[in-house]
């Protein structure tokens, strides 16, 4: 089975550090999102993984130097939408898909995925459904998609896993919002296309039992680090740890208050700070700091 990730976007939401780090790239629990995403897609033996690359799409490409699969890069020109992105991977081909966003982790047995008989999306109950797509059920059978709408019909968000029978079915109905320019808010959305694919009798399922990990904005980053942050450090004298804390290579700390909920990466030399719930990324010096809640950087005057 094929994958789509897309990892093209310019992050906004998370400058400035995404200015000069693709999104994806950024570390979360002490490892990249995009670590995180590839590992767990590897470990259910699915490795031809199509990436849709654009914003510093290089650094993309060298990053997945370290991983053996059958990888292929594919430029976005345009950003014209999730929708748009995913044209950009899909072939005329009668075979499966899977369309993995890039900013989120799924903790998801994806070979369960094999025995589907129909389109599988993946939704769960959110507090604030206007923020996203959203199904309707009759059932775990899906009658209707919606795109952040103001006044949806179910608190079920579609939180960016989706499982499609036929990837030549997706291209037409994509392809179908381009050339009749269908569009949502300005872009093409893969919301759309689902819900055209429904109108020519193709069958949905809601995909039950994924667990989400969203990182598209600050707040979430830091709420994933948390979920999946697991203790690697050695003891200092001078520093006291609130597990979990995550402290990546050749760091020097000194005199400071770490934790909870802190992933340190490789390079940062800190002292004299307390520091909770936050990233600290690569490189980073600080020095007499209290930070709690950021994704901080180089002196701690980048953060977000």
């Amino acid at each position: 089975m094929k994958v789509i990730l897309p990892v093209a976007g310019y992050g906004t939401r998370l400058k400035p550090h995404t200015d000069t780090i693709q999104k994806a790239l950024l570390p979360v629990a002490g490892k990249a999102l995009l670590d995180h995403i590839i590992e767990d897609l590897l470990k259910y033996g699915i490795d031809r993984i199509n990436l849709i690359i654009g914003h510093l799409g290089e650094q993309i490409i060298s990053y997945m130097e370290k991983y053996a699969g059958d990888f292929e890069f594919i430029t976005q020109t345009e950003r014209l939408g999730l929708g748009h992105a995913v044209l950009q991977g899909l072939k005329d081909v009668d075979e499966p898909v899977l369309v993995h966003l890039g900013d989120a982790v799924y903790k998801y047995p994806f070979s369960q995925l094999n025995d589907l008989t129909a389109n599988g999306i993946a939704v769960l109950p959110v507090d604030d459904p206007t923020r996203f797509g959203v199904v309707e059920l009759d059932g775990d059978t899906i009658i209707g998609f919606h795109e952040k709408v103001a006044d949806p019909p179910s608190n079920l968000a579609i939180i960016g896993l989706y499982y499609f029978q036929s990837e030549a079915r997706l291209k037409q109905a994509i392809e179908y919002l381009v050339q009749n320019d269908l569009r949502t808010k300005g872009e093409y959305q893969i919301t759309d296309a689902m819900a055209v694919m429904l109108g020519w009798g193709d069958p949905f399922t809601a995909l039950p039992g994924a667990e989400w990990y969203d990182a598209g904005v600050p707040g979430t980053y830091l709420e994933t680090n948390r979920l999946l942050l697991e203790t690697h450090h050695e003891n200092i004298q001078s520093v006291e740890f609130k597990e979990p804390v995550f402290i990546g290579e050749n760091c020097s700390i000194n005199n400071s208050i770490i934790g909870p909920n802190v992933t340190i990466m490789s390079n940062c030399i800190i002292s004299d700070c307390n520091i909770a719930d936050s990233i600290v990324l690569a490189d980073s010096k600080l020095e007499n700091q209290q930070i709690v809640s950021k994704i901080i950087a180089e002196d701690g005057l980048k953060f977000c």
